[in-house]
């Protein structure tokens, strides 16, 4: 269970960065606006705790339970 909602919590903060890097260039942003710092930031989080959580990852997170 633990492992299911780390992975569903990472593809939101993917799903939330790729929504605000896209509203943002569709509103004319720029590449160092608040916006997609913030997009770029959340796309970072999202694939490093999907990274860390998998057997890949350091400490091999992919084999709690």
């Amino acid at each position: 269970m633990y492992q299911g909602s780390v992975r569903l919590l990472s593809f939101v903060f993917l799903a939330l960065g790729l929504a605000i890097l896209v509203s943002t260039f569709a509103n004319g942003g720029g590449p160092l606006s608040l916006g997609t710092l913030l997009g770029a930031a959340f796309l970072a989080v999202g694939i490093a705790r999907l990274w860390l959580s998998s057997a890949g990852g350091v400490g091999g997170g992919g084999s709690r339970t």
